[in-house]
């Protein structure tokens, strides 16, 4: 079963918004997921705390427990694994990319973001090399607007292009909604419109970026076929 990885230097990069986006999403769709919060950070432990009905959707290692393990388990169990991991290149982030069959690098649509995003590929490769395998990746752009586009998006855009570089066609837009996740500790079909709004277009927004995610896997397992 696919084992997705988020990974970005970058604190703030929306790593933990990616991965419960897509994790509850899928939930909400009868998938089995969980998600492993390996990052020291514990944001999504901490979202798990709150009342949502699939907050056993999150996983935190035990102290001392070894992260391929756990996934290797986890991978047996359920269809989906999605995992949150620090940026840098630790064991944690090790571990997770020696079992990933997508990784995720969230950034925004700004330069500064993007010479991180540019760290993190450099990281990516690294691990290739070390496994001695092709790990499929992707970014995926968060926190754009769904109305505008700025010029400084557009050059990012063809910059990556040029590079080469896979990236997702759907992105995950500046909605109140993914904040209010966090806020109130909860997933999108949990969320009350009188609170949230523009509740239905994120909802359709973390559709269309899960959708693409899929594709992307299954993409990948024909070219593997």
């Amino acid at each position: 079963m696919p084992v997705i990885v988020a990974a970005n230097p970058k604190g703030g990069s929306g790593k933990s918004t990616t991965c419960l986006v897509v994790g509850t999403t899928l939930a909400a769709q009868g998938a089995s997921v969980r998600i492993i919060d390996a990052d020291p950070q514990r944001t999504l432990a901490r979202w798990s705390e709150g009342d949502s009905t699939h907050r056993n959707l999150v996983v935190t290692p035990t102290p001392g427990e070894d992260l391929t393990t756990l996934i290797d388990r986890l991978q047996s169990e359920v269809q989906f694994v999605i995992i949150d991991v620090q940026g840098s290149a630790n064991q944690e982030m090790v571990s997770a990319m020696s079992r990933a069959d997508l990784v995720l690098i969230p950034m925004q649509a700004k330069t500064a973001d993007a010479d991180v995003a540019t760290r993190a590929i450099s990281l990516l490769r690294t691990q290739e090399n070390l496994f001695k395998r092709k790990i499929p990746h992707a970014i995926v752009f968060i926190r754009t607007s769904p109305i505008i586009v700025t010029r400084e998006e557009k050059q990012i855009r063809q910059n990556i292009v040029a590079a080469a570089v896979p990236r997702f066609s759907k992105s995950l837009n500046e909605r109140t909604a993914f904040s209010h996740l966090f806020a109130y500790k909860r997933a999108l079909t949990e969320l009350s419109p009188k609170e949230t709004n523009g509740l239905g277009e994120a909802q359709q927004n973390a559709i269309e970026v899960t959708a693409e995610v899929i594709q992307v896997l299954r993409q990948q397992k024909e070219v593997a076929a």
